[in-house]
């Protein structure tokens, strides 16, 4: 690991970049290692960072951000043998908290030390759109439009959009075709996932793993106030009565109607089919 490559996202969770940058670098002076810091600016940076890397040619890229950030170095890194690693400072941490990564910035930097990897899955979206994370149409899809729609951020705005969508709360149906069968769902939500808990901290399934080589569909029947308290407190139940929960390779979900679809907490509009496969073992992580 002689040589790392930082992408920091300076907008990312409202946070202080400045705190991260001081203590990456005395991180890095105590370990006599060559790194680098390169910031997103919000245009073109899939092409800037693919340059960068070209240029810098690291062994290790670390993603100083949210989710965002880090499906920003996932789609570049994709098919590489350099490792990402994740330093959490943004709003949504979904993927550190899977993959077991602290909050905390010189404990997060002591596992990018310690270097231990996987080679994790990511999820290809209409032939198009790359995932790493957790994706879905519905109502956590509409919770992250009201969110990003809306001038409050943090815990408030986030809690004003959960309190608009229960407001205005309605089913659609929705045909999923699966591996070996196909259902029909009148549901709230369809998500895709890749990984067990959101950047909220709610777990979503007890089965997912990044380096499984399939990833989980879960279908959201009915709103329950226990399993929803229970996804926050870690007491979920797959087989519970107000979900479904489908492992599977590839998937094709039709709406009737359009609703809202995202990837790893980035909008994609309103849509009426999304289709995902898995792409097995296409990248390496930096895990706990």
């Amino acid at each position: 690991m002689s040589k790392i490559l930082f992408v920091i996202n300076p907008i990312s969770g409202d946070k202080d970049k400045e705190v991260y940058i001081k203590q990456i670098d005395k991180w890095g002076e105590s370990l006599e290692l060559e790194l680098e810091k390169w910031e997103t600016t919000g245009e073109d940076d899939e092409q800037k960072l693919q340059d960068k890397i070209e240029a810098y040619q690291p062994e290790t890229v670390v993603a100083v951000g949210g989710d965002g950030t880090v499906m920003l170095c996932a789609s570049v890194l994709k098919d590489t043998e350099i490792v990402l690693g994740l330093l959490p400072a943004g709003s949504a941490n979904g993927m550190a908290a899977d993959l077991e990564i602290p909050d905390d910035i010189e404990e997060a930097l002591n596992v990018i030390e310690q270097g231990k990897s996987i080679r994790a899955d990511m999820l290809l979206f209409n032939n198009q759109d790359l995932g790493l994370h957790i994706s879905d149409v519905g109502l956590n899809a509409e919770l992250v439009r009201e969110f990003e729609e809306g001038e409050r951020r943090g815990f408030l705005g986030y809690a004003k959009g959960v309190t608009t969508q229960l407001l205005n709360l309605e089913k659609f149906e929705a045909e999923i075709h699966l591996d070996e069968k196909t259902v029909t769902e009148y549901c709230h939500m369809v998500a895709f996932a890749n990984a067990r808990r959101y950047g909220t901290g709610a777990v979503l399934n007890t089965k997912g793993q990044p380096d499984d080589g399939v990833f989980e569909v879960y279908i959201l029947k009915e709103l329950s106030i226990p399993g929803l308290a229970g996804q926050f407190f870690d007491h979920i139940d797959d087989a519970a009565s107000y979900c479904d929960v489908y492992q599977t390779t590839e998937v094709k979900v039709e709406l009737k109607e359009p609703r809202t679809f995202q990837i790893d907490g980035e909008l994609k509009g309103d849509t009426t089919s999304v289709e995902v496969k898995i792409l097995p073992a296409c990248i390496r992580l930096i895990v706990s």
